[in-house]
């Protein structure tokens, strides 16, 4: 099979390799120029892990359904996952290209079997049960389906596709967005521009999905085409992309109004566009990754990503809005009605990756402000509130053929009080990962404890999802030094190391909805004294890359506890973790 570049986002580097000759028509094609692409992997992942969540065994009761929940003292976890995905193309010569994505036992836990069989003793077929539970999936299901094709002014792209931006600290493809461009001829790109591999440590497990129609174009290189001044591409792109992110979701309303979807009946579609979810993407990008001053790895990129979603519904549940004229609340001391007022929410990215000779650097900046009449059900369902997020992790490195030395800086910002109308905290996406454990294991742990069980509830089943890490950096400010050692180039032997330090960005003063690491009345304290210091973790990884196609990882990290993480995990003063991953690529 012939391994391609997939465009998988519309990030800078993304934009790049698809703009060909713009300005031109469509080149023709007949017959003979259809032909199939493949790229893809197989991978499995074992994990060993201690002291998971040392704090005492409690109980629950679920309100949906009254059923008694066990949360335990988790002082050990081992456990395999899997994950094959393929990403067919069918190539129309230059006019049109058709992209897919299979998974197939996507992330599916090893001997997991307690839906097929009562006596697991004698079970001899396994569930296709997630490592992080839910509901049991699909042995094979197509995620992603989207056509590209030329236009005489650019490039357009229609369909299901991932959506990454940047370093992905917003929209993450999940190992399928990030793609730089092709390589000058002759002369091979740099191994840590890993397609589906891109983090130092851990997996990619999760990825952003859109449906999404996208134009992109180069407007100076058409402004020379039509002036006739040369075919010289210029590094300017721009583009717009709108994206459908909700058509009437289905609710656990108390009546029937959208609960089922009559044959032959469009009653759910007919309420019209007043609860759908759009957003509008605009970017622009300087993309020259062949920046080519003092050698052939120079790249120069720097692009804005602006994001507006707007819905003219905001509540969670509209229906449940029965009297408009009711006071609902107070918004900064004043009283509002219950009148749906609907959401406009905007985002703002900066991103910059640059590197000249040994020098690097990287980043990604964003803000997200608006405002919306519920759409947050937390801690109820229709509240008026705004929002104000922010988050950003820079890079600083010295690069070299045989070691790297890198400095990472990052930051999520945090909420002191949850519960009030200003909306503060959110974590960046989970599949930009930032060490082997205190992010992607323990605080995803602590806030599925903290923001789920008690907030369960008939209309909240699985309680203040938004507000679950799940892996991602939240509420939180970290440093971490990494390093980067290829003994032997030729065999694709690295051994990679790095210390995280990381502290509790705003510590919540006043409610029940608290941050993980905190207690209530704000006491992220450690014997009596103010600790907001979440831990020191120490990350050593070994990779080897042979016969070709195979990648080979052995992982290992310790988390040593913080003042802020002791006070809730009582009971250990660490974790520890190793890991190793197996992938077949191509």
């Amino acid at each position: 099979m012939i391994r391609r570049r997939h465009l998988a986002s519309a990030a800078a580097a993304t934009i790049a390799v698809t703009l060909t000759a713009v300005g031109a028509p469509p080149a023709r094609a007949d017959l003979t120029e259809l032909k199939w692409a493949s790229e893809g992997y197989f991978r499995t992942r074992t994990i060993t892990l201690t002291n998971l969540a040392p704090q005492p065994r409690r109980t629950s009761i679920y309100p949906p359904n009254g059923e008694t929940l066990v949360i335990p003292d988790i002082r050990r976890t081992s456990y395999i996952v899997s994950r094959f995905r393929m990403m067919p193309s069918l190539i129309y010569g230059k006019v049109a290209r058709l992209n897919l994505e299979i998974d197939a036992l996507d992330d599916v836990l090893w001997g997991d079997n307690n839906g097929l069989s009562t006596a697991p003793l004698f079970a001899t077929d396994g569930s296709n049960q997630g490592f992080l539970g839910g509901p049991v999936g699909d042995s094979i299901s197509v995620r992603r389906a989207w056509i590209q094709y030329a236009v005489p002014v650019g490039l357009m792209r229609v369909g299901r596709m991932p959506s990454h931006w940047g370093m992905g600290l917003l929209a993450n493809g999940g190992g399928t967005g990030w793609m730089d461009p092709d390589s000058p001829k002759g002369e091979p790109r740099r191994k840590i521009l890993d397609n589906f591999f891109d983090d130092d440590f851990g997996d990619n497990h999760f990825g952003s999905t859109t449906d999404r129609i996208l134009f992109v174009t180069r407007p100076i290189t058409i402004y020379r085409t039509v002036k006739k001044l040369g075919k010289v591409e210029h590094p300017l792109v721009v583009g717009y992309a709108f994206d459908k992110l909700s058509e009437s979701p289905l609710l656990p309303y108390e009546n029937f109004e959208r609960k089922f979807r009559p044959f032959g009946q469009q009653g759910f579609i007919s309420r019209g566009r007043a609860d759908d979810v759009n957003e509008h993407v605009a970017l622009a990008v300087w993309n020259d990754p062949d920046w080519d001053k003092k050698s052939f790895l120079d790249e120069f990129r720097m692009g804005v990503y602006a994001v507006l979603r707007s819905a003219k519904e905001g509540s969670t549940q509209p229906s449940a809005i029965t009297d408009p004229t009711a006071i609902c609340g107070t918004f900064d001391g004043v009283p509002y009605t219950c009148k749906d007022t609907g959401s406009k929410v905007w985002i703002a990215d900066f991103w910059w990756r640059v590197r000249y000779g040994n020098m690097f650097t990287e980043g990604e900046v964003y803000q997200i402000g608006g405002t919306t009449f519920g759409g947050v059900p937390f801690p109820s369902r229709n509240q008026k509130k705004d929002a104000s997020i922010n988050a950003g992790v820079a890079r600083f490195a010295w690069l070299t053929p045989k070691w790297d030395a890198m400095l990472e800086l990052g930051h999520a910002s945090g909420d002191e009080e949850l519960e009030d109308e200003h909306f503060k905290q959110r974590a960046m996406h989970p599949d930009f990962n930032v060490g082997l454990i205190l992010f992607e294991e323990t605080l995803r742990e602590l806030t599925a404890r903290t923001y789920g069980i008690p907030f369960f509830s008939n209309e909240n089943p699985q309680g203040a999802l938004g507000f679950m890490s799940n892996g991602g950096v939240i509420n939180a400010n970290y440093l971490m030094p990494k390093g980067r050692f290829r003994p032997t180039p030729v065999a694709g032997l690295e051994i990679i190391g790095g210390i995280l330090a990381a502290w509790v960005d705003t510590t919540q003063t006043n409610g029940t909805a608290l941050f993980a690491a905190c207690s209530i009345g704000g006491a992220c304290t450690s014997d009596g004294k103010d600790s907001t210091y979440l831990g020191t973790e120490f990350d050593l990884s070994l990779r080897a890359s042979f016969a070709g196609q195979m990648r080979f990882a052995l992982e290992a990290g310790y988390l040593r506890f913080g003042g802020a993480l002791k006070h809730q995990l009582t009971e250990a003063d660490g974790s520890f973790s190793l890991q190793s991953s197996i992938a077949f690529v191509w």
